[in-house]
């Protein structure tokens, strides 16, 4: 019964009165790139316009797109982040992050375009009741060259990725497990805005055992790699 007065029930205050409150004020592009966990750096700072720090850094790079980074992971601050955006003026939302790879042929870096993902985190259950959400096609991301296109399974407990839930998720399709996209989208499913996710393979979780990468170098590179490109598409 609390779940559905939750969804019914209006909150006391939005991110717009949050930012109202603390006097924060600049105007974001329709478009937003989110990367958790990644300093995008040196592969932003030549193109950046403007750059500014909320909970996370977040450069300008024209008036179509900007870039939201080096922020915690977890489903929470993506869509608080998200949130404070769209009362910003976003509207789109493409989240790049890494992610696990949950059946055999996928490999360390490669790149997998989201199709949806599985709902396994408590965050996106305060806007959707639903445990699948669809991604939306973002035009950025159309031509991406990537290893496959899949559903992701997302969770809130890293330390709680199980053989049996990697099993469950695996059987309904899923490619990969992420700790963001299906609070993402289901944010902007309740809000009327779009949300799609491409990730880097990072660990691998299938056959039974975790197999982490060995080179978080490569994986950073690899993410900021990937930004690079959907950044040239709006240049």
């Amino acid at each position: 019964m609390r779940d559905k007065d939750v969804k019914k029930d209006s909150p006391l205050f939005s991110a717009a009165d949050f930012l109202a409150a603390k006097k924060i004020y600049f105007p974001l592009p329709k478009t937003v790139i989110m990367a958790p966990c990644v300093n995008l750096g040196s592969a932003v700072s030549v193109l950046s316009v403007k750059r500014y720090n909320l909970m996370s850094d977040i450069d300008i790079i024209n008036e179509d797109l900007a870039l939201i980074h080096n922020f915690a992971l977890g489903a929470p601050l993506c869509v608080v982040l998200a949130e404070m955006s769209a009362a910003l003026g976003a509207e789109n939302f493409i989240l790049i992050g890494s992610a696990g790879a949950l059946k055999e042929g996928l490999d360390f870096g490669d790149r997998i375009l989201c199709r949806g993902a599985f709902g396994d985190e408590g965050t996106g259950r305060h806007y959707f009741d639903g445990e699948y959400i669809p991604a939306d096609k973002i035009s950025a991301l159309c031509g991406l060259p990537v290893k496959a296109e899949g559903d992701t399974w997302t969770t809130d407990a890293l330390f709680r990725e199980t053989s049996s839930a990697i099993n469950y998720y695996a059987d309904k399709g899923c490619l990969t497990v992420d700790m963001e996209a299906s609070a993402l989208f289901a944010f902007a499913k309740a809000r009327g805005f779009k949300a799609s996710a491409v990730f880097v393979i990072s660990d691998l979780l299938f056959g039974g055992r975790w197999r982490p990468t060995n080179k978080n170098a490569q994986t950073a590179k690899a993410l900021r790699a990937l930004t690079e490109e959907v950044v040239k598409k709006f240049l």
